[in-house]
């Protein structure tokens, strides 16, 4: 099966080429920026086009290019990029799928797995937990964006018979992470304390951000391409995270166990506490992304601290 990922340059996208490398394929990764960082090493064996998703025309070139029959949909926006600019979100996130469907119709592809987000979620949520089916009103624009995705895919699906399947990310923590967003400081409390630098988090202290470690969101992507389609019901799952979500003072009191001196310290912004209120006093459900394909999480918050801290010891030239 010949595969792209779009927005494979990305954190998630090249952990996840890695892991389709190792088993023998050869993903072409679509991405508006260059690889960079641990995948480089393994050069040759993917191939990597450089373009953006809100030109069809180039989307169709590529897959037809290298025969593509299944797409992993990574690409987009962030969001406080898409907040920030929202017309430039609308291309990628609202054009950019569209556009990769489209592809998938013409083509008559075989699979499109979509990474959404529990920002789908935010106002009128009736009781204290998110399941698959809790009302989706967000009230980001990236969380907007990510909903059309949703929604458009669950189309394709009826009218066309396209294999859409979607995974809704909590927020990714990882080694090298570039673009701010709400809940960056996730990562970069742990990546600015290995360096010896400062870092203020701009959260309250009490904030609890539903966070997933790169690795698992990778592996939930790539699970839930390889199920069954009879298992397949719910068709977009949430995926709830590191569970119960931690405070960021918790992640800060495991940082400062495992490198003493750290120097992190909070100044909130009132945007971005608003913005992650709402999702982190509720629990989200990830029942159905276990019963119907099995999904299990692997890294835990020390894990995750400690495996976060170990990717950046083997690659600090790519981190540093």
């Amino acid at each position: 099966m010949a595969t792209m990922i779009t927005g494979g340059a990305g954190l998630i996208g090249s952990y996840l080429a890695r892991l389709l490398i190792e088993e023998g394929d050869k993903p072409v990764l679509f991405d508006i920026a260059p690889v960079q960082g641990p995948l480089t090493e393994m050069k040759g064996r993917f191939v990597f086009e450089q373009g953006t998703l809100s030109h069809l025309s180039v989307i169709m070139d590529c897959v037809e290019r290298h025969g593509i029959d299944r797409i992993f949909h990574l690409g987009g926006m962030l969001s406080l990029p898409s907040e920030n600019s929202p017309l430039d979100a609308f291309d990628a996130n609202v054009v950019g799928t569209l556009n990769i469907l489209e592809a998938a119709r013409i083509k008559k592809m075989k699979q499109v797995v979509y990474a959404s987000t529990i920002a789908t979620y935010s106002k009128d949520i009736q009781g204290d937990v998110i399941d698959d089916r809790t009302i989706q009103r967000p009230s980001s624009f990236y969380g907007i964006s990510k909903t059309f995705g949703e929604l458009v895919g669950r189309w394709y699906h009826r009218r066309f018979g396209l294999d859409f399947r979607g995974v809704r990310l909590p927020s990714i923590v990882g080694p090298g992470a570039k673009t701010a967003h709400m809940s960056i400081y996730n990562a970069w409390a742990i990546e600015y304390a290995i360096k010896g630098l400062p870092y203020i988090l701009n959260c309250d202290p009490d904030t609890r951000c539903p966070a997933l470690y790169y690795k698992d969101a990778a592996l939930s992507l790539k699970a839930l391409a390889s199920a069954d389609s009879s298992r397949i019901r719910t068709r977009v799952y949430n995926i709830a995270g590191i569970t119960p979500p931690f405070s960021a003072r918790e992640l800060v009191n495991v940082i400062e166990q495992r490198i003493p001196g750290a120097r992190l310290s909070f100044q909130p912004d009132p945007l971005v506490v608003e913005l992650l209120r709402e999702l982190g006093s509720l629990e989200i459900s990830d029942e159905c992304a276990q019963t119907e394909w099995g999904w299990q999480l692997s890294c835990p918050l020390e894990a995750m601290v400690d495996d976060f801290m170990d990717e950046f010891e083997k690659h600090k030239s790519y981190f540093l």
